[in-house]
């Protein structure tokens, strides 16, 4: 069995899945037998001016937030395979009725057969929260404490073809599960399953660009609300790779969503889907991300219609200095209303990396949401955020 000493394994998962971080920092490995465990700390004091996101009557708090993290790694003969666990601790200095306590736990698997198969497992489970003041759904209610859910996902993707293949296809299975644990006059008719599958073949047509083709659909079934959906997309679209300079993938095509019930209005029509990465220098990235959606509602209306679109840049100015400038726009349509909601999210940051094993970071958020709802919805809220990223 070959031990792993560099982060290989993190952009194998990336690569498969995306919920996992990259580390800022370089952890030390610690060996255990032919395994290999990197604990992380996570450690943060931020200063937020609206926590409540309320459009009036706004209230401030300093908050702590303490995220250990830990990862398990091997590898042997054809597969490789990681299981992490993080712990998320929130403290509001001015309103103790808002901390919390998640739990994140993840394993991913990768098997390859040979050169034309592969097969990535990944299963999820997060004891998580919802904070107050922020809408799920366009769903709003204040309560004395965070709502709080469990969280189960499963994930299996199966290729087939080598990465210099004519052809290759990717068949793709998926499993939700959300469940809130408090409050249950208000969060009953939130609960809800997904299950899911869709494929996507990919034809080259020169040494860095494939054509893709791309059919998925999911079924949505809610425990207690009428809102029970079958979701179907066609797309089709190119994914290329400029090797060190551009790499993307964009795709469009239709969307369709079929109600249960026949009382509530099915909705079809153009969607689309795309992230670019380009690198105008090898210390520079840039990433576009667009995106559309005939999203859940929890509220009044069947689902809500949602553009989003976003812009990353992440600048090494040093060795041991990044800079990251972020922003991101949301707007979401509420079928049968008239309400629309614009949503930016501005943030830029300074990392600094003091030591293989620290870095420090500040960064400075803000969130600005216009609605024409009757009932307040817009809000803006700034918040301050000092970082302390420590490892072995």
């Amino acid at each position: 069995m070959n031990n792993i000493t560099n982060k290989n394994w993190f952009l194998v998962s990336i690569t498969c899945f995306s919920s996992f971080s990259v580390f800022a920092l370089e952890p030390a490995v610690v060996a255990i037998g032919e395994l290999n465990l990197y604990p992380i700390v996570d450690i943060s004091s931020s200063y937020n001016d609206n926590f409540l996101y309320a459009e009036n009557n706004e209230k401030s708090s300093w908050i702590t937030r303490i995220n250990p993290n830990f990862v398990l790694e091997g590898e042997q003969k054809n597969a490789k395979y990681q299981l992490s666990y993080g712990l998320n601790q929130g403290i509001f200095h001015s309103s103790s009725a808002d901390d919390y306590l998640d739990h994140d736990l993840a394993a991913v698997v990768n098997f390859i057969g040979n050169s034309r198969n592969r097969v990535d497992l990944k299963a999820g489970y997060n004891k998580g929260h919802e904070a107050r003041g922020q809408e799920s759904g366009g769903s709003f209610s204040i309560t004395p404490n965070p709502l709080e859910f469990d969280l189960k996902t499963l994930d299996a993707i199966y290729t087939y073809g080598g990465t210099k293949a004519k052809g290759r296809i990717k068949l793709q299975v998926n499993y939700t599960d959300k469940d809130f644990t408090n409050f249950e006059s208000i969060t009953e008719s939130r609960d809800y399953s997904r299950t899911g599958a869709g494929s996507t073949f990919y034809y080259r047509i020169s040494s860095k660009t494939s054509a893709l083709f791309e059919v998925t659909g999911n079924k949505v079934d809610y425990d207690a609300s009428n809102k029970d959906n079958t979701n179907t997309k066609v797309l089709t679209g190119l994914s290329w790779d400029t090797t060190g300079k551009t790499t993307g993938e964009v795709k469009v095509g239709w969307a369709d969503k079929d109600f249960d019930d026949v009382s509530l209005e099915d909705t079809d029509g153009p969607t689309w889907d795309g992230e670019i990465t380009w690198n105008p220098k090898s210390y520079s990235t840039v990433t576009v991300n667009v995106g559309q959606d005939f999203a859940e509602s929890n509220g009044g209306s069947a689902f809500i219609d949602t553009d989003n679109l976003g812009v990353n840049w992440d600048h090494f100015w040093s060795d041991k200095l990044e800079s990251t400038v972020a922003l991101n726009t949301i707007v979401e349509e509420y079928s049968d209303s008239p309400r629309k909601d614009t949503t930016n999210n501005f943030t830029i940051g300074l990392n600094y990396d003091t030591k293989r094993w620290l870095n420090l970071g500040i960064a400075y958020t803000l969130k600005d949401r216009d609605s024409n709802a009757l009932l307040p919805r817009s809000y803006q809220s700034n918040e301050v955020t000092f970082t302390l990223q420590a490892s072995l």
